[in-house]
């Protein structure tokens, strides 16, 4: 496949590195809500959307890997 240019977005690798502390945060709250609840499922459509982001820019798939989510 070939790479995709983005302007603006020259490393997107790079800057969605540095979206792990937020995702990692993320995570940590999604952990002390009640197991599929509303709470729990409100920050699992952040979490994806930020997942699917990643791909689109970068093409990896599952770029912040599962971290035990089940979103």
């Amino acid at each position: 496949m070939a790479r995709q240019a983005y302007p603006g977005v020259a490393d997107p690798v790079a800057e969605f590195e540095k979206l792990r502390p937020l995702v990692a945060e993320l995570r940590r709250m999604q952990r002390r809500c009640a197991p599929f609840g509303r709470d729990y499922h409100a920050i699992a459509v952040a979490l994806e959307g930020l997942e699917t982001a990643a791909f689109h820019f970068t093409r990896q798939p599952r770029f912040f890997g599962d971290g035990g989510s089940h979103c």
